[in-house]
């Protein structure tokens, strides 16, 4: 069943930083105060990109309103638009506040069942078994979101900002470099399919917390 979801922030997180600049300090065993400007501010540039990587997606806990209205077909409504689940736009879900069916309040557990890891609702009939999603529209309010962001996602924001300051100041369209005697070296370039914005390490990572999204 097609559908078109609004999804509207009724309470957003405080930060949507996905690591601490104590954590990335650590990493780069710094131990004074001059860098925490600079490294804040790739910290916050660095999860930026990789929620605009994740299509939007806010890891920390944020409250969400999705109002979800199924297609319909014209007169005389043939098909009958049913559906198996209703997808929530943003996962895990942590709790639903309300859920109504025009306008009609469903009670979790009686009218339907929160398969809460991928954000998906199954509708119940009167005898508690699995039914179908009429075409009816629905207004969903719940919390979303992760307790902690994942050791993955962490990870690749950490890479993404040790690699920007263990680089800061360098030319990277340089590729080869020698000074007789001293040393010769050559820097890895991207190219082809691993030339974007973030390597393919970085993007493995993520891959998994992507959002779908559908033209």
């Amino acid at each position: 069943m097609p559908l078109k979801i609004i999804t509207t922030v009724v309470s957003a997180p405080v930060s949507t930083d996905l690591v601490t600049l104590d954590v990335v300090k650590q990493e780069l065993d710094i131990t004074d105060t001059s860098g925490d400007t600079v490294l804040t501010r790739y910290v916050k540039s660095a999860s930026k990109a990789a929620l605009q990587y994740c299509n939007r997606r806010t890891f920390a806990i944020e409250t969400l309103k999705d109002d979800i209205r199924p297609d319909r077909d014209p007169v005389p409504r043939v098909l009958s638009g049913l559906s198996d689940v209703l997808q929530l736009s943003m996962w895990p879900v942590k709790s639903i506040a309300s859920l109504t069916e025009d306008g009609t309040a469903l009670v979790a557990g009686t009218d339907y069942l929160l398969d809460a890891a991928v954000g998906q609702l199954i509708r119940l009939n009167a005898a508690g078994d699995r039914s179908t999603w009429n075409i009816k529209p629905k207004l969903a309010q719940y919390d979303a979101g992760f307790d902690a962001v994942p050791d993955d996602v962490a990870d690749a924001v950490i890479r993404m900002v040790t690699s920007r300051w263990l680089n800061k100041g360098v030319d990277q369209k340089i590729t080869r470099e020698d000074i007789p005697g001293v040393r010769s070296y050559q820097r890895w370039v991207a190219t082809g399919a691993d030339a974007g914005n973030m390597p393919p390490d970085i993007t493995d990572l993520l891959d998994n917390y992507r959002v779908p999204v559908i033209a």
